[in-house]
């Protein structure tokens, strides 16, 4: 088993702690793994990238090569795109949708989010408003990495445990919020999993994810059912379009009763 891992961002959202979270679960987990020193961040602000390779066997090389990825795992939209060239056909992107307009030249965002959530293979979830919620607005990126969790060879179980010892200095408080960011986006991923399997399109998904307000915890089915059900509709392209713009939040759980929009 080979699985190799892009995460990225930019300098001060956190890149490096969901390498190191990830690296040490994978090595209780019993895996091989390496990870080469860290491209960018000559400043806070600038693009930061981690490769962690994960195996079942010892690792000969540091570095990843183009078109052999299992997820690119980002912390900001622009940043994902930059690095799925390196996914291989069925690999996948995980992304925060909250852009950090960190250059000049950023690109308009409506062009942005239309190619990315092409993606075949895609989770986009708005990272900044969960971690609100949770408590932390620096938990962007555990959100992410809760994001990715159900997608990765380690169990999520070792994931928390090393998420906590991340952040046990800091205090319970911290650490307790960082761990809910964890779960809400989980949820959020395995949200978007189960749409899927319920044959709802990857565009209207990447839409209307990053709009609901998740949970530290699963979803309801009965939920889950009505949702399936809203975003097979004949306009569901169009409404979901029309939510993402918004940029408002939806409670997933309220009866549905903003789905007449």
């Amino acid at each position: 088993m080979n699985y190799d891992l892009v995460i990225c961002g930019v300098g001060g959202q956190g890149v490096l702690s969901i390498a190191w979270v990830v690296d040490h679960a994978a090595v209780e987990a019993g895996f091989h793994l390496k990870q080469p020193e860290v491209h960018g961040m000559a400043q806070r602000g600038g693009a930061v990238s981690a490769f962690v390779r994960i195996a079942d066997a010892p690792v000969a090389s540091d570095l990843i090569a183009d078109g052999t990825a299992r997820m690119v795992l980002s912390v900001e939209p622009m940043e994902g795109l930059r690095y799925a060239k390196m996914l291989r056909p069925d690999g996948w992107i995980v992304t925060d949708v909250t852009p950090l307009k960190n250059v000049a030249a950023y690109p308009d965002t409506r062009r942005l989010f239309d190619v990315l959530f092409s993606a075949p293979r895609l989770v986009a979830v708005d990272a900044s408003a969960l971690a609100r919620k949770a408590g932390t607005v620096k938990a962007n990126n555990m959100v992410m990495l809760g994001a990715a969790a159900s997608l990765l060879p380690v169990p999520a179980a070792l994931i928390e445990k090393h998420l906590r010892q991340l952040f046990a200095a800091k205090g319970e408080r911290i650490v307790a919020a960082n761990v809910a960011a964890f779960r809400m986006g989980d949820a959020a991923s395995r949200f978007a999993a189960a749409l899927a399997a319920g044959g709802v399109p990857t565009g209207i998904i990447a839409r209307v994810v990053p709009r609901l307000d998740f949970e530290p915890g699963p979803v309801a089915e009965h939920v889950l059912a009505q949702w399936i059900e809203r975003l097979g509709a004949p306009d569901a392209e169009g409404w979901a379009a029309r939510i993402f713009e918004a940029e408002e939040v939806l409670a997933i759980d309220a009866g549905l009763s903003a789905l007449s929009i």
